[in-house]
């Protein structure tokens, strides 16, 4: 599975992991998935519950204990705020 870190995280975590914003990785579901990029990148999992939306496949996902065994592509990128 592809994983593409969007900015700034991938400058402010996996800069020196993440070649064109890619990461190969397979994680079995989005909590496994934050556990793997903080394994990378100490602090991560920090800030992903406040900072951080995935997108699975080109769909926003809420639920991080999906399964994500037939996924193809989950982008990393950053909430937005808005009011």
């Amino acid at each position: 599975m592809r994983i593409l870190v969007m900015p700034p995280f991938d400058k402010e975590f996996f800069g020196e992991f993440v070649k064109e914003g890619r990461l190969d990785l397979a994680p079995h579901n989005l909590f496994d998935l934050v556990d793997r990029l903080d394994g990378l990148a100490p602090g991560f999992a920090d800030i992903a519950q406040p900072r951080v939306h995935f997108a699975v496949d080109g769909v926003l996902e809420t639920d991080w204990s999906r399964d994500l065994e037939t996924a193809k592509e989950v982008i990393v990128l950053p909430r937005v705020g808005g009011g």
